[in-house]
């Protein structure tokens, strides 16, 4: 048996939201966004990897990373469709990784040039209802859904990588706190095979 964990600050990411209409009764909102995603996390090239350990085709890590080590740049699209009392939504997005080049992976033998790696952009879908049940609470149901491109290294696709799917069927519930503060719970299940099979996301958006 094999364990290992991770604990630091992960990727600082900065949104900016823009809404480019006035909607209203059955008129939709369009919302825009872009999304700047840093490296401040420790990438998984810097945690140290075993490669010695038999049955692994690619190794263990001995720390779990928190970040991915690329820059990311994410435009998105998102409508809002009211009807009371439900609120339908629907947004579509796609992530861009800035490549790197001279990529080292540190290893138990020491360290592995892997050239210039770029990830494989992230084309995003998700779709749901929204709906309240009273002036401080609401309950939201919805699907999520994003394809992963290949990682390319030096320039063309990696003969190890695939393109990977997940889906994931999402439930959430919010309840609002007081003027500033809404505590916001989502829970996911996977429902593609490599998607995580449950996801719990706790938050409290405050606003200033």
């Amino acid at each position: 048996a094999f364990s290992s964990s991770g604990q630091t600050i992960g990727d600082v990411e900065v949104t900016g939201r823009y809404q480019l209409n006035d909607g209203g009764v059955d008129k939709p909102y369009f919302v825009g966004s872009l999304r700047l995603k840093t490296r401040t996390g420790k990438d998984p090239f810097e945690v140290e990897t075993l490669t010695s350990i038999q049955g692994l085709n690619d190794g263990v890590q001995t720390s779990l990373p928190t970040g991915s080590g690329f820059y990311g740049i994410q435009p998105a699209m998102t409508v809002l469709f009211p009807s009371d009392p439900a609120v339908f939504f629907g947004t579509i997005s796609y992530l861009h990784s800035v490549p790197r080049s001279n990529v080292t992976r540190l290893q138990d033998g020491g360290t592995n040039n892997l050239g210039k790696i770029q990830p494989g952009g992230v084309m995003g879908f998700n779709f749901g209802m929204g709906l309240g049940l009273n002036d401080k609470s609401s309950f939201s149901i919805g699907y999520d859904h994003a394809s992963v491109a290949r990682t390319k290294q030096d320039g063309v696709s990696s003969p190890n990588s695939v393109r990977v799917q997940l889906g994931t069927m999402l439930l959430g519930y919010s309840y609002r706190l007081d003027s500033q503060r809404t505590l916001s719970v989502s829970l996911g299940a996977g429902l593609t095979r490599d998607a995580p099979d449950v996801t719990l996301t706790v938050r409290m958006p405050i606003t200033f």
